[in-house]
């Protein structure tokens, strides 16, 4: 029997959507068969097949004729999302790439007022706050910040975001797939607050990239990115009015 709040096939879906984006289930691994996976969620084998089929429209998995359902690896998943692929670009300036979450926080109370008015939330209301930075051969040359509607987006875990870039989560995870996203970039210079984040000098040049998510007309994603080095040579930014 399915609950009044979320439905078993999609409970099913949120423990196999999390394996999958920790690497608990790796690419091209089997997943139990149709029998298994109802006993091991307590479902119907018709609500097993529902999930399993909204799994392979997100793009999470492929199926083999009698062989059953396998991982669709990560790279050919995201290749339906359009979104900066930092690490990619950093490999493309001949650097190794690395990143890291510096902050996760969950914000409730009277912060960001102006980010929650903007996405329709009360000043109590939850707001996922993000804070990551990308590095070349140990350099830091991109400092990310974030801001998700808690309630369009539910149950974002660390330990995802610590193995999948944001956007293709939300896509695939939240189908988030008609998600429009606008964006907008402006040269300026670096000041105190980023000089925190970067390994640049008050007052170098950097690139200040926003972007906005919205869902229909709600606006649910708000990030400003920060960019320095030869890194913005290597973004192709889609510059459209907010």
């Amino acid at each position: 029997m399915e609950t009044n709040t979320v439905p078993l096939y999609q409970k099913m879906m949120q423990v196999l959507i999390h394996k999958i984006e920790i690497g608990a289930l790796k690419e091209n691994d089997k997943l139990p068969s149709e029998q298994e996976l109802g006993n091991q969620f307590n479902i119907s084998r018709i609500t097993v097949r529902k999930a399993l089929e909204e799994l392979q429209n997100r793009n999470f998995i492929y199926k083999k004729q009698g062989q059953g359902s396998f991982v669709l690896g990560r790279s050919k998943r995201n290749k339906y999302y359009r979104y900066f692929r930092i690490e990619e670009k950093i490999r493309e300036m001949g650097a190794r790439p690395s990143s890291q979450i510096l902050e996760f926080n969950i914000i409730a109370d009277e912060r960001y007022l102006e980010i929650k008015e903007k996405m329709g939330l009360a000043p109590v209301d939850y707001l996922y706050e993000i804070k990551k930075i990308y590095s070349g051969d140990g350099q830091k040359i991109m400092y990310r910040h974030i801001f998700i509607a808690f309630d369009r987006f539910p149950e974002i875990k660390l330990d995802e975001l610590e193995h999948e870039e944001i956007i293709p989560l939300l896509n695939g995870k939240y189908n988030f797939v008609d998600g429009v996203f606008k964006s907008k970039a402006q040269a300026a210079l670096v000041d105190k607050n980023d000089h925190k984040y970067l390994d640049a000098e008050i007052h170098d040049a950097e690139e200040i990239i926003n972007i906005e998510g919205y869902d229909k007309d709600r606006l649910v994603f708000f990030e400003q990115d920060h960019v320095v080095g030869f890194l913005p040579m290597y973004l192709e930014v889609d510059v459209q009015p907010f």
